[in-house]
């Protein structure tokens, strides 16, 4: 699965989450800065995630998904 697919699958369940139709990727795009963004659609986001990419993310995964980019980078070694 090439960058560019993982980026619009997230960016598609981003969207649909966190309630923001015109959401996009950007590497340095802080997650708690999107409006809308909440601990549950965190959660929901994560999940999402891991069943559409089939991955599985740990905690500290998560802990360390800051931006877009570091879930990009993350999702990519997880496949």
């Amino acid at each position: 699965m090439t960058d560019d697919q993982i980026i619009a699958i997230a960016i598609e369940h981003a969207r649909d989450i966190f309630k923001v139709p015109d959401l996009e990727f950007h590497p340095d795009l802080v997650f708690q800065e999107i409006r809308g963004f909440d601990s549950v659609q965190a959660v929901q986001f994560i999940l999402a995630l891991e069943s559409a990419l089939d991955v599985m993310l740990t905690e500290e995964d998560v802990d360390n998904m800051r931006t877009m980019g570091d879930m990009l980078n993350i999702v990519k070694a997880k496949r």
